[in-house]
């Protein structure tokens, strides 16, 4: 296989500062740069002056006070200039993160023609041209493409066929909504492959502790909407629900060569007996898996 030397490919100097780690910021690798490049006639100065003997030094000092004062008002113009610069990187990062973690699509500048404006144009492409890939994939398929659960179109369908039954038969429908705790901190801790992990772990624990008629669906990001059979109280979904937790308790995931984390899960659930709307049926769930974050506790059920 042909190498790709990182001199060749420009990062050659990007990579020995990384490698020394200091500046530690991107920004603070390109001032450190700037700076020690627009100061060699002052740095030259200074070097002169230690030179020669302490009474031509005096007669040097005005030049050099004027020298000083230019540079701290070039360095403070410049750091500013340069934070403003890096906001297309910024809003590059962020975007995609942003994506990643929740599938929100961006609204990226797309009308610049310099280098950042080209990232931006081509991030902002890529990410529409992702999106829609997935989107029809898990589309025809029904089954979203990390943890092969429903998707969130296919669910919806399903539900809407449950509700027609709940409400032609006496069964009662628990619809409930799960949320991993603390997830947007393991996706800026250890990286969105980390995240993934933690997403197919959860929903690999409740689908096998998920009796034969339940099922479970990808609802988005880190949610899941999972959706129970029972005939009366809340007893069977809080026994499924005790099950979960203890698993999640038994069986940390790994997040990186070193680290192990216990995950927990938020739940809101309520029952839906036929008489409302879907959507007061969820508005209801997500109210009730936010209190139980709000609380610390494990789940929160409601009638």
């Amino acid at each position: 296989m042909a190498e790709s030397p990182r001199g060749e490919s420009g990062l050659g100097l990007y990579a020995l500062l990384s490698r020394l780690g200091f500046p530690g910021s991107y920004s603070g690798k390109i001032l450190l740069v700037a700076v020690l490049g627009t100061n060699v006639p002052l740095i030259a100065m200074v070097l002169y002056l230690l030179s020669v003997s302490h009474g031509a030094r005096g007669s040097h000092t005005g030049v050099l006070a004027v020298l000083l004062l230019a540079a701290t008002a070039g360095f403070v113009a410049t750091l500013y200039a340069l934070r403003a610069l890096l906001a297309p990187i910024r809003l590059a990062s962020s975007s995609l993160k942003a994506y990643l973690d929740s599938g929100n699509l961006p609204d990226l500048p797309t009308g610049f023609s310099d280098e950042a404006g080209r990232l931006t144009a081509e991030l902002q492409y890529a990410i529409e041209r992702l999106d829609s890939t997935i989107r029809s994939l898990e589309g025809l398929s029904g089954t979203d493409h990390l943890t092969g659960l429903l998707n969130r179109r296919e669910a919806e369908k399903r539900l809407s066929g449950e509700a027609q039954r709940t409400r032609r038969s006496e069964e009662t429908l628990t619809v409930g909504v799960v949320d991993i705790n603390g997830f947007k901190r393991i996706n800026d801790s250890f990286g969105h492959q980390a995240g993934d992990a933690c997403i197919r772990h959860v929903a690999d624990v409740i689908r096998s502790n998920i009796r034969g008629g339940d099922w479970l669906a990808r609802w988005g990001g880190d949610e899941f909407l999972l959706v129970l059979r029972d005939t009366s109280a809340f007893a069977p979904t809080e026994e499924v629900l005790q099950r979960v937790v203890g698993e999640l308790k038994c069986t940390p995931v790994g997040v990186s060569q070193e680290q192990e984390l216990v995950l927990t899960v938020s739940v809101g659930a309520t029952r839906y007996l036929g008489q409302e709307k879907l959507r007061e049926v969820f508005e209801r769930a997500d109210e009730a898996m936010y209190e139980a974050k709000r609380e610390g506790r494990p789940w929160v059920l409601t009638l």
